[in-house]
């Protein structure tokens, strides 16, 4: 049986399960902040290793003979019960998180998409602007920094052409809700007044002048490209993702990546230990092709909708081939 690790509003795993049923695979969805309530988990030693034993509520139960293949989406944090005093529920939600951490420890590496420990270690951008350009990617002059005699260096041997990002990700939760940080056009007037900027690190980049920015889906050998036109717009030249909260329409194209590229980008995924991975990358206006960083745990549904990709079903295949070994 398939498992999807996820949280009860993670509308892509929504998106999937919908065409798992379509298709009668077997699954078991796993929302994690739901632990203690709609599921435990067990772990007891045999003779010969760890076992381990997931129960539902609906007394269907999980054990490590009946799960083939596990995609893990978008966890969330176990929801502490009521009932238990102030002072205990730190505790109490840390050692709840750990059991779930031990559960993906002992589900056999092989079979996930992907398994944690890879994710977290291949979300670095830093190190995978290292490893891209030493596997050969083009990637844009790249100064991480809070200096400001450091900044205006890399800025005037850029031209003055810069982009700034977040160095993890732009995500920024606050109690209204959450509010991303855009990829932003810097020049000289940032200069002038990055002393009243809190000494927070960022990613400084040379702007690569697009002919449009690429979505690479990869999903073990499979590779769907997909060429978003941001240039169409000012709204999204710098970043396109502001296409979210705007009202302009972006045109998603399929295409095909020169061999080489694409060989590059399957082998960065499989050296980073990942079966998916979702790859960002630009053209520029003479034809070569940039790297910008990975997101091992990317969105996709948008490019089956746009692009008309067959995602969901390339994602449930693969697991179904995990399951058959």
């Amino acid at each position: 049986m398939l498992l999807i690790v996820t949280n009860k509003a993670d509308l892509t795993s929504d998106f999937l399960i919908l065409r798992m049923k379509e298709r009668g695979v077997a699954f078991r969805r796993l929302n994690t902040e739901d632990y203690g309530k709609s599921f435990v988990v067990d772990i007891c030693t045999s003779d010969m290793d760890m076992c381990y034993n997931v129960s539902f509520s609906n007394d269907v139960e999980m054990g490590k003979e009946d799960i083939d293949a596990v995609y893990f989406r978008q966890p969330l944090a176990p929801e502490v019960p009521n009932d238990i005093i102030p002072e205990d529920r730190g505790f109490h939600l840390r050692e709840s998180k750990e059991i779930l951490r031990s559960l993906w420890r002992l589900i056999d590496a092989r079979k996930w998409i992907n398994h944690p420990k890879n994710l977290w270690l291949a979300s670095n951008k830093i190190e995978q602007l290292s490893l891209a350009r030493r596997i050969g990617f083009n990637i844009p002059k790249t100064c991480v920094s809070t200096s400001r005699h450091v900044i205006e260096k890399f800025m005037k041997s850029c031209g003055m052409r810069v982009v700034c990002k977040a160095v993890k990700h732009g995500f920024l939760r606050e109690t209204s809700g959450v509010r991303m940080a855009m990829t932003q056009r810097v020049g000289a007037e940032f200069l002038e007044y990055i002393g009243s900027y809190a000494p927070t690190p960022m990613i400084f980049q040379e702007e690569i002048r697009k002919s449009y920015d690429i979505r690479i889906t990869i999903i073990g050998q499979t590779v769907f490209a997909t060429a978003i036109h941001s240039q169409d717009y000012k709204e999204t030249e710098v970043d396109w993702r502001h296409w979210d909260v705007s009202n302009v329409d972006l045109i998603h194209r399929p295409i095909k990546l020169p061999k080489n590229v694409e060989y590059m980008c399957t082998r960065m995924t499989k050296m980073l230990n990942l079966t998916y991975s979702a790859i960002d990358m630009v053209k520029d206006t003479v034809g070569n092709y940039y790297f910008l960083e990975m997101n091992p745990n990317g969105q996709w549904p948008w490019i089956e909708r746009r692009a008309g990709y067959p995602v969901r079903d390339a994602l449930i295949d693969h697991m179904l081939q995990i399951e058959s070994g």
